[in-house]
């Protein structure tokens, strides 16, 4: 693990959290997310809402944000800000992910993302994610294909 991505600490996201999670997702993407649709992710039943904050600072520099419905796990969100991108952040919030899915017995996880967002689907091919499919024009601002990943655990 690379010495930056020690002293993370993965824990479920709180109100107090929005204003720094919003400010990731305004940065590293195009159309974010209003502000709203963050809090709303606290209150549903489905959802899975955390944040990895540096352990020395208190900073909040990634989240993810995932719901499980039934045997079926659909990752919605993952980013890391963008000064502490490549220091491993990324994959500790997935391998927190997996470690729940795996807990509660998850038999499939299904995602999509731009097939121009070269970082992310490198991370998701790490850890097995087969493309399966396309969605043509899914995404907005600019217009862009989503590709459909898929990893099956069972």
């Amino acid at each position: 693990m690379p010495p930056a991505a020690r002293n993370i600490l993965i824990r479920k996201a709180r109100p107090a959290d929005i204003e720094a999670v919003y400010y990731i997702k305004q940065e590293q993407f195009s159309n974010p997310w209003k502000k709203q649709s963050f809090y709303d992710e606290l209150d549903h039943d489905i959802a899975f809402f955390y944040v990895a904050e540096d352990g020395s600072t208190h900073e909040i520099i990634g989240y993810i944000i995932f719901w499980i419905i039934q045997e079926t796990l659909e990752l919605h969100d993952i980013a890391v800000i963008e000064k502490n991108k490549k220091k491993g952040i990324g994959a500790q919030l997935m391998d927190f992910m997996l470690e729940i899915a795996r807990a509660r017995q998850v038999e499939e996880i299904f995602l999509e993302v731009r097939q121009s967002n070269t970082a992310a689907i490198t991370l998701y091919e790490k850890y097995n994610f087969k493309r399966i499919d396309v969605r043509k024009n899914y995404y907005t601002e600019p217009v862009e294909d989503a590709a459909i990943y898929a990893l099956f655990l069972k």
